[in-house]
């Protein structure tokens, strides 16, 4: 019962039939073209043929591999270039394809030429139809599957699919047996619109063997690291450092998420796990779960608009977006650095006015992309920053891009501008879930980063995330069962020991773990860029996760987290093959979260509080509007500060945030004084610029446990600038974003100060943390 894969291309047939002849299961692949399928078929037969004439038993298998949904890809793009988008041929390509294939096998199989093969009780070649997920979004899940029913067919659905059919499937009878008129008529309106088939069929062809050749060497070298493995004693990807204590009650969770079938259910799209259905923000959320598999489809395409963008003039890049948009592809600019010889790219995220006019100052203004980067299109930081260098660029569209979802305002603002494209990203994907969608992957493609390579490692981490049977096979689900387990017994601060070449991870995860769980009072704090201590530096509250590159793990992170697990820490350990394995990295850490929020008991698909701050901004430009000022906030004295320090001590954290110019001075200077904080009072301490935050860790501040000890910065420039139709500068904008978070924070109750720092901000800061040094030493 094991066949082998041999390609149905012109050099495979022979070796098709002559593995028949010798007896061999074989499943043919690489089918695309009708005509090809005819001859791998002929070749079974004569490979049968042979067997019969010598007297052999003919009791051998085969099937004929037909792949389905990379044809639609390919035809609906080529549509889209003749100036088709949005016809009704669209997503029809390929059924009629399988279809004509059919058409082909019955004409051969119940034909004369089978026939003494047939009363012998030889089977026939079973088409089989692969690729049957849907890679576009807007397809409904089960399109491959409804319409290609037909008797000795074979579907090879993915996981996703398999469910997606399970619950909704429609059979009505052999839907892929069609008279031959139907399918020809549907292939000549295909012609007639300048689609030709057979130049398609080639092409997918010719993409798939090289695909097949990568597949084949990666193959060999995952035996070798196999290989090494044994010999040296690796352990798993996952390593962990327990007390005994915790171990008991992470065993009854992990049996408990068997029973409960919690990975099948994740991937069944079960709205119930999170407290659904009827719940907002669960059902529509799960589409991150297969975007790697569809951008994958598109990678090629992605490469090709990277490469007309710089064989156009230009030069540099510069994302403008928030939270979700901004995190990933600030994480994947550090972590590949400028080496892959895309445009030079820089993220703004910023109100503050000296990061914008940095920002201008920095790039010619006539060879810049910029990225306009919002889900929800309403962005108020992000259409800002957009008003400002459309303005600057003279209105010229070409120079823009937008990422959004379908109908959202920002998709009329690119349409009605002439924007160079605008991609519109699957709506069923939250911001902070969005890194392996187009609000990562179009920025990645256009700084030169191989997504080819990033898409395929969320591959493997899918793969790995889909066993069902028990945790030991899921990394993704024992990985959020821990962290949930742990939060639940109060270590709640997992905090991220990140070595090169992805050490800015921490950005990133932070929002999807913080925004994703801190609510209701629950939650897991991130704690990122917080370099690792003595194990008095630390209370009980703590769970470290360490991420280091197996061929260069740092010496000093790895022997005092050593010290740490001795010490009884909680501790967790992942190796990183390199920069390219951020998307399996990623995907893993989705795939925890969610069931994380399943742990907790909370839906980790929304952000109650997130609109709060916003409300609250809103507010204080009415009354800026109102009176032309913006209200007054009295800075901490030395008694204030005194005072809000004197609240830290675990479980309690400290959390600094900067709404001040960006810069790694300034970060500098941050960490001295959140370890100057750590040391004397063992709490966690975290970093944020703001307005930043807002759209990340701002959900927990006010969403999560109430332990959060805040200290706010600001800091002015000398320079200002004007935002274009909003009646204010930056610099109101980011003072009003500061003041309305403040405000959101003191009406929860929440202890939390200002301290606006005069003159230069890294001098100032360091002032201030002398201060406190003394306060708290």
């Amino acid at each position: 019962n094991v066949m082998i894969k041999i390609p149905g291309t012109p050099q495979g047939v022979p070796a098709i039939e002559q593995a028949i002849y010798e007896g061999i299961n074989v499943n043919v692949t690489l089918l695309f073209s009708v005509d090809a399928y005819a001859q791998v078929a002929e070749a079974y037969i004569r490979g049968l043929e042979r067997r019969q004439e010598e007297g052999k038993s003919i009791d051998v298998r085969s099937v004929a591999s037909f792949f389905v949904s990379r044809v639609d890809t390919e035809v609906d793009k080529r549509l889209d270039e003749l100036g088709e988008m949005g016809s009704d041929l669209h997503g029809k390509a390929a059924i009629l394809n399988a279809r004509a294939a059919y058409a082909r096998y019955k004409e051969i199989f119940e034909g004369d030429r089978f026939a003494a093969l047939r009363a012998a009780g030889a089977a026939v070649q079973r088409p089989l139809w692969a690729s049957t997920g849907v890679k576009n979004p807007r397809y409904p899940e089960t399109l491959y599957v409804d319409n290609l029913v037909a008797p000795e067919t074979v579907n090879t659905m993915p996981m996703p699919t398999l469910l997606a059919a399970a619950e909704k499937a429609e059979i009505s009878g052999a839907t892929a047996d069609v008279p031959a008129s139907e399918v020809e008529r549907g292939l000549a309106e295909l012609r007639d619109a300048g689609i030709d088939i057979d130049d398609v069929t080639d092409k997918l062809l010719r993409d798939g063997v090289v695909l097949f050749v990568q597949a084949m060497d990666k193959l060999l070298q995952g035996v070798e690291s196999r290989r090494e493995a044994v010999i040296t004693g690796r352990p798993p990807r996952i390593q962990a450092a327990i007390p005994g204590d915790l171990e008991p009650g992470i065993g009854a969770l992990v049996e408990k998420a068997a029973e409960e079938d919690v990975s099948r259910r994740i991937w069944a799209k079960d709205e119930s796990l999170w407290g659904g259905p009827g719940v907002p923000e669960i059902g529509n959320r799960l589409g991150w779960l297969t975007i790697a598999d569809q951008l994958l489809e598109e990678a090629d395409d992605l490469k090709q608009f990277a490469a007309q963008c710089r064989a156009d003039g230009l030069t540099h890049a510069v994302l403008l977006g928030m939270g979700g948009s901004s995190l990933a592809p600030e994480v994947f600019r550090r972590s590949f650095g400028a080496s892959g010889g895309g445009l030079l790219f820089q993220v703004l995220d910023s109100t503050d006015p000296g990061a914008v006019l940095a920002v201008e100052r920095s790039v010619p203004l006539d060879r810049t992309l910029f990225i306009v980067s919002s889900k929800s299109g309403g962005t108020i930081e992000t259409l800002s920053h957009y008003r400002y260098f459309f303005e600057k660029t003279g209105g010229n569209g070409s120079q823009f891009i937008a990422i959004t979802d379908p109908g959202s305002g920002l998709q009329k603002i690119g349409e009605d501008n002439g924007f160079r494209r605008v991609f519109l990203n699957d709506p069923d994907i939250g911001g902070r879930y969005s890194a392996l969608s187009y609000f990562g992957i179009v920025p990645a493609a256009l700084m030169g980063v191989d997504v080819t390579a990033l898409l395929e490692r969320a591959q493997v981490a899918e793969q790995a995330c889909q066993a069902f049977d028990h945790s030991s096979n899921n990394s993704g689900l024992w990985l959020g069962l821990v962290i949930g387990y742990l939060a639940t017994r109060g270590r709640d601060k997992a905090t991220f020991v990140v070595g090169e070449p992805i050490a800015s991870f921490g950005l990133w995860v932070e929002q999807l773990i913080a925004e994703s769980t801190g609510k209701h009072s629950k939650g897991i704090l991130p704690v990122a860029e917080e370099p690792v201590g003595e194990p008095a530096d630390y209370g009980a509250d703590r769970v470290f996760l360490h991420l280091q590159r197996k061929d260069s793990p740092e010496p000093l992170s790895v022997a005092r987290l050593t010290e740490l697990a001795k010490d009884g820490q909680p501790s967790l350990a992942v190796d990183v093959a390199g920069a390219e394995d951020l998307g399996r990295i990623m995907f893993f850490a989705e795939f925890a979260t969610a069931v994380a929020g399943w742990v907790l008991g909370i839906n980790p698909f929304d952000q109650p509080n997130v609109q709060e701050a916003k409300d609250n901004t809103n507010k204080v430009l009415d009354q800026y509007r109102a009176d032309g000022k913006l209200p007054e906030v009295q800075d901490a004295d030395d008694e204030a500060l005194r005072a809000l320090l004197g609240k830290a001590g675990p479980p309690s954290y400290v959390a600094i945030m900067g709404y001040v110019q960006p810069s790694e001075r300034f970060e500098r200077a941050a960490c001295e004084l959140r370890l100057a904080i750590r040391d004397a009072t063992k709490s966690a301490t975290t970093f944020g610029y703001g307005p930043r935050f807002l759209h990340s860790t701002g959900q927990f501040h006010k969403g999560g446990p109430p332990e959060g000890v805040f200290l706010q910065l600001v800091h002015d420039g000398d320079e200002d600038a004007e935002i274009p139709e909003a009646g204010y500068t930056f610099g109101t904008l980011k003072n009003a974003q500061a003041t309305g978070d403040l405000q959101t924070l003191h009406a929860h109750g929440l202890p939390a100060e200002r301290v606006r720092l005069e003159g230069d901000p890294v001098a100032a800061l360091e002032q201030l943390t002398d201060k406190i040094k003394e306060m708290i030493g």
